[in-house]
């Protein structure tokens, strides 16, 4: 009996508080009340959408390349790094990599890794860049012949290239640096399936048409 005549003395002393400041009552009350129900509003203004079926894409061509190929940055044609330019072979596979793709496309080698970070950091012309081909293997001469187990890795840029084909690029310049490996979902996400008008699945990577 003596802890319920101490809760309700407790009880009655707030009470009495609360009534002597109305106003930080209504302050404490009317916030928590407001968000509350603009929330609710906010869920009552989105549409659902039911969709019961998976969402099929079409294949993709190799042969053919997204629409922001074809038009160069204006201080020259796109550029296909590979390194190192000393060795014939790789000349050979890049230059016929490079004929493969039907776009203003120029191979451009470097003798080693950090010939090219160099070209990188402090050329303006580094802006032209697509992606660099680093094979792995020592060329003692120029004619040496690539190995049977070929081991390379691909360089690419930070920026994406295709940021103003997006469409996010031309709001939120911050989406365009970065290519978002973190994130598993899109910070504001739509109703319905993802990317549903984007047969190459859309935001974010360099396919994007």
């Amino acid at each position: 009996m003596a802890v319920l005549r101490q809760l309700g003395l407790l009880l009655w002393k707030n009470y009495t508080l609360q009534r002597r400041k109305v106003l930080v009552t209504l302050l404490e009350l009317l916030p928590p009340l407001l968000f509350s129900g603009i929330l609710v509003w906010l869920r009552l203004k989105v549409r659902s959408e039911n969709v019961p079926n998976a969402t099929t894409y079409p294949g993709q061509s190799i042969q053919e390349l997204p629409l922001f190929f074809s038009f160069p940055p204006p201080s020259g044609p796109w550029e296909l790094v590979y390194v190192p330019a000393q060795s014939e072979a790789v000349r050979t596979v890049v230059e016929t990599a490079r004929r493969a793709l039907v776009i203003n496309l120029r191979a451009h080698g470097f003798p080693s890794e950090k010939a090219f970070e160099d070209y990188v950091r402090s050329d303006n012309l580094s802006t032209n860049v697509l992606a660099a081909v680093v094979f792995e293997h020592a060329f003692n001469h120029s004619r040496d012949p690539l190995p049977l187990a070929v081991k390379y890795h691909l360089r690419f840029s930070y920026t994406r290239r295709n940021y103003m084909w997006t469409q996010t690029g031309s709001v939120f310049l911050k989406d365009t640096e970065g290519w978002h490996t973190t994130s598993l979902f899109p910070l504001f996400p739509n109703p319905g399936p993802r990317e549903a008008t984007s047969a190459d699945g859309g935001e974010p990577g360099e396919k994007h048409p």
